[in-house]
């Protein structure tokens, strides 16, 4: 989201000062400590909370699993190059991250929404005071 606007020698960016300025915003939003807050509320209701990498989601078929570039025909479509699904690009992209989601950690420790393994941010095991202190 925040890659540069100014592009190359030969081919300028356009709206440079404006990207420039939106990126400033972005970074300085704080993603960790809204996450931290997004954990607290969660675990104050007894709810879960499931982080999903996002990556290529918006180019993976929902049906098959097919990832690649060419699957976006435009900004609001995807048309899988393998089986030929289509659908809404976002409402695709919901559905993988969803599928992400209820997938289970494939062997690389704890999520930090495990709420078993102690050594996750919502395990019962740890109190709102263990969670600051940690």
């Amino acid at each position: 989201m925040t890659r540069s606007a100014r592009g190359t020698v030969e081919n300028p960016g356009h709206n440079v000062f404006a990207k420039a300025a939106l990126n400033r915003k972005i970074l300085d939003a704080g993603w960790r400590q809204f996450a931290s807050m997004v954990l607290a509320k969660a675990e104050e209701a007894g709810r879960a909370v499931v982080f999903v990498k996002a990556q290529y989601s918006s180019q993976t078929c929902a049906e098959c699993g097919y990832v690649a570039p060419e699957n976006r025909r435009s900004r609001a479509s995807l048309v899988c190059g393998h089986c030929g699904h289509s659908d809404h690009a976002d409402v695709n992209a919901a559905k993988i991250i969803l599928q992400r989601a209820e997938l289970p950690p494939a062997g690389s420790g704890a999520e930090l929404s495990d709420c078993v393994d102690p050594r996750s941010e919502l395990s019962r095991a740890r109190t709102p005071v263990a969670q600051r202190v940690a």
